[in-house]
This record gives C-alpha cells, structure tokens and sequence, in this order.
C-alpha cells in the first residue's frame, strides 16, 4: 500500500487566496467607508440649502458603522479558520491520521459559511443601495440644473404654490420624492440663491459617490471570493477526514 503521508513545504499551506480576499475586503470598507460619509455629509448640506429633510438619510451613520463591524469581524473570523485549515491539513499529510480538530472545524465552518452568505446579500443590498443614491442625486443635479435655467429665461416665478396652486414652472419641485418629507410649500424651491447652494453641494456628492460604489463593489468582490474559497476549505476537510478514516481502517482491518 503507497503511503498517505507527504512532505508540501510551508509555503504551500499559507491561505494565499484567503489573504488576498481579506486585505482586498479590508481595503474596500475604508473607501466605501470614507466616501459614504463624505456624501452623507455633503446631502446633508445640499438638503439644508433647500430647507427640506429627507427619510432615512441620517440612518445612514448607524447602517455604516454596523456593516464595518460585523464585515470586519466575520472576515478576520473566516481567515483564522483558514488558518486553522492549513494546520489541519498539514497535520493530515504530515501523519496519514484524522486531525483531532477537523471535525469541530466542519461544525464551525458550516456556521460561519452560513454567515458569511448572509453577509453577501447584505452586501448585494447595499451595492444596490448605494446605486439608487447615485442615481436619485443625479436626477436631483439634473432637475435643479433645469430649474435654474427657467429661472434666467423666464424670470421668477409669479405666484407661491398652494392648495388651489401648483408648483410654479420656476421652481424645484420635489413633492413627486416620496423620501423628501416636506409639505408642498416647503417642498417647491423657488429660490435661486437656494438651488444654487444646493446644486453646488449636491455635485460634490456626486462626486463622492464613484468611490463608496467602488468600495462597495470591492467588498462584494471579495466577499464572494472569500466564500467559495471557504466553501472549498470545508469540502476538502470533510473529504480529507472520510478517506482519511477509510484507509486508516482499512489498514487496521488488514492485521
């Protein structure tokens, strides 16, 4: 009977593409981190220019702060059981015997894979998120870009809006953004010192938001790496541990 033990050097148990998922992953939070919040800041600024508050904008410092902790804390988790992985296998090869350990890191593989999926769609999600942010300051930049165009062709506008009166042709209106809540007199901006204010802020946000989608891409990137590779560790443990413990006793029955 050949022999089930072999010498791979170090260097070939070393996680190569669980570290390279965590540094990528790592480095993706930072600027998603950082260019969230700058645009955060700089809505939040375009949105005071127009004296209008928006749903769930605010929110957005809790929802940061929890996806860097949890997606912070699953990763490392994942990568110290890629190590412990590496020390199984080496184990397996270096004595032909079923590690003492390969069986609770199957337990504990199998729930960490199951949170790091959870992790991912969280991610999709968020992807998706910061996608639709991009695109409602785009159609913002767009409208108040028209609106200040009425403003120098036809001059200001001739009534206020009210319950009998539309919004002014002149005017920013943002009654049809379920997420702005204002009421119609607040929400119609006829103000061009305002729209100006808000235009400017509103193209710094824009040009913050290339980089939290990077980032955000990044991170989903290496997410889905980083599950399949785990998916593949825990399939060749558990694939280890059975051909492992068939030779063994089938060593054992031939004396």
């Amino acid at each position: 009977m050949p022999p089930i033990t072999r010498d791979r050097g170090c260097l070939y148990y070393v996680p190569w593409l669980a570290t390279f998922c965590v540094c990528l992953g790592v480095a993706g939070l930072g600027v998603w981190a950082y260019y969230t919040k700058q645009g955060q800041s700089k809505t939040l600024d375009a949105l005071d220019s127009l004296d209008v508050t928006a749903s769930n904008v605010g929110s957005l410092n809790s929802a940061l702060l929890a996806t860097a902790i949890v997606y912070l804390v699953i990763i490392v988790i994942i990568y110290l059981m890629s190590l412990w992985r590496s020390f199984i296998e080496a184990a397996h090869d270096a004595t032909g015997q079923v590690a003492k350990g390969a069986f609770a890191f199957l337990l504990l593989a199998f729930a960490f894979e199951l949170n790091w999926t959870l992790v991912n769609i969280w991610l999709t999600l968020l992807l998706m998120g910061n996608a639709i942010w991009a695109s409602c300051v785009y159609i913002l930049r767009g409208s108040i870009t028209s609106t200040l165009e009425a403003i120098a062709k036809y001059g200001p506008a001739t009534w206020l809006p009210s319950q009998g009166l539309p919004c002014p042709g002149q005017c920013l209106d943002l009654t049809t953004l379920v997420f702005i809540n204002s009421d119609l007199q607040d929400a119609c901006i006829c103000d061009a010192a305002k729209l100006t204010s808000a235009q400017s802020a509103f193209n710094d946000t824009y040009d913050q938001l290339p980089g939290a989608l990077s980032g955000a891409w990044v991170m989903w990137l290496a997410g889905v790496l980083l599950l399949i590779n785990f998916g593949c560790q825990f399939s060749h443990t558990k694939r280890e541990r059975e051909l492992l413990e068939r030779a063994n006793t089938k060593v054992y029955n031939a004396f």
